[in-house]
């Protein structure tokens, strides 16, 4: 399969969800590929457990979740992770991108506000942000990785 065609088919993927956000994280000091994908999943197992409570998110793992989907750059630039959130139903966007600006924030123990750590907006374009986050694609599959961050992000099964 030729380079563009992979391309295409990440997008194709990415974009079957309809994600609401899309999140760019990063942090003050630069994480390898491993730690990023760890501070992400800590982000959203702390934000379920505030929204779901602790004993609810344990005892409905596959249920109680944030979908979401992750994508971790750390060729070109420092590393960051771009991610496609879909809004829970009894939040409006605005209070999912504040809530999850606030886990973020206290994870990091950052005092003041630095916009740099952690950019939200309500994707307009579903199909520019699946191009743009699957856009290195190639040079992680010629390291036999995958550029979507599988353990850090959770993708439910469509329901038929």
């Amino acid at each position: 399969m030729n380079e563009y065609k992979l391309k295409e088919a990440y997008a194709e993927w990415v974009n079957k969800e309809s994600y609401d956000l899309f999140i760019t994280l990063n942090s003050e000091r630069e994480l390898s590929y491993e730690k990023m994908s760890e501070l992400v999943l800590k982000l959203f197992y702390k934000t379920e457990c505030t929204v779901f409570g602790y004993k609810k998110r344990e005892r409905y793992k596959k249920t109680l979740r944030i979908k979401r989907l992750v994508a971790i750059e750390h060729y070109n630039k420092r590393t960051h992770a771009h991610i496609q959130v879909k809004t829970l139903q009894s939040f409006t966007n605005e209070q999912m991108i504040e809530l999850l600006r606030l886990e973020y924030m206290a994870l990091l123990n950052t005092k003041r506000e630095k916009s740099f750590l952690f950019n939200a907006t309500q994707i307009a374009n579903r199909d520019a942000v699946s191009r743009y986050i699957t856009k290195e694609t190639n040079k992680q599959n010629r390291k036999l990785n995958d550029v979507i961050d599988l353990r850090s992000s959770f993708i439910s099964k469509a329901k038929q």
